[in-house]
């Protein structure tokens, strides 16, 4: 996982430099009962600290190229290939699936997709993050490698259990940016040894791993298990019935985009 910005520079080029997040972390069992209690409407959802965001848009390049230009200062999220980055003091740099680039429209026309390429980008306040952001770690320890892209939807059937549904609405149509999906906010956060037992989801949460593996379990329609790894998302939209579980492989990090009822995608 590497975390860089970019910064534009008086000569052609940018700068690229080593991006701090605010990265809280949690670790062991944590209690699921709250979260069963919210989903039946006898707790207030709780008050999490997200960073304000102008929505995100998703891209997918499956013969690589140049990045289409963005308008807006963005934190972009690699999800599969690779993407290169011209920068005046570290030469080419390369980002693969876990990775995020934070740029400006300033930078824009510096980078090159490469193989299958896949990106989400969530538009940020200029000054984000802010002063409480520290620099962490590069760390992989369950590497995606030959694995497909794993997109998955994870949604309450008919029997008040949940199922993993495909997601090809993520990505719609190849070669330019989606259109703006609004968000509520986003946050970024660390999870290790955690397990958290059945529960629903409180919010709707588009999650997308930067390193570690997070492994969810669905008991519809006979119960299933999946595995998610480095760029890959799901979206937790079980918010009422039995829910799901949760387990972390390694130090799991994720970046959580949180949006509203009334802007999800319609099932299919």
């Amino acid at each position: 996982m590497q975390s860089l910005r970019l910064i534009a520079g008086a000569d052609a080029l940018p700068f690229a430099e080593d991006l701090p997040l605010r990265l809280p972390q949690v670790s062991g069992w944590v209690d699921p009962e709250p979260f069963r209690a919210q989903a039946r409407g006898e707790a207030p959802p709780p008050a999490e600290r997200l960073s304000p965001s102008g929505g995100m848009r998703t891209l997918h390049l499956p013969t690589g190229g140049p990045l289409p230009a963005h308008d807006a200062a963005a934190l972009i999220f690699v999800v599969s290939g690779t993407i290169e980055v011209a920068t005046a003091n570290r030469g080419v740099v390369g980002l693969h699936p876990g990775d995020l680039l934070l740029a400006d429209a300033s930078t824009r026309g510096r980078a090159i997709a490469k193989g299958d390429c896949r990106l989400i980008a969530v538009q940020v306040d200029p000054d984000w993050p802010d002063a409480k952001a520290r620099l962490v770690d590069a760390l992989s320890t369950h590497p995606r490698e030959a694995i497909p892209c794993n997109f998955k939807r994870m949604s309450k059937a008919g029997d008040d259990r949940s199922i993993f549904r495909e997601f090809p609405a993520l990505f719609p149509a190849p070669g330019v940016w989606s259109a703006i999906t609004p968000l509520v906010g986003f946050r970024l956060l660390g999870m290790e040894d955690t397990f958290i037992d059945w529960h629903p989801e409180v919010v709707n949460n588009l999650v997308i791993v930067l390193s570690g593996a997070l492994e969810l379990e669905v008991g519809g329609e006979g119960g299933s298990a999946e595995v998610f790894r480095e760029g890959d998302v799901c979206l937790a939209e079980d918010r009422t019935g039995e829910g799901h579980i949760d387990r972390t492989h390694g130090l799991v990090r994720v970046a959580i985009l949180v949006i509203a009822d009334d802007d999800l995608w319609p099932l299919t």
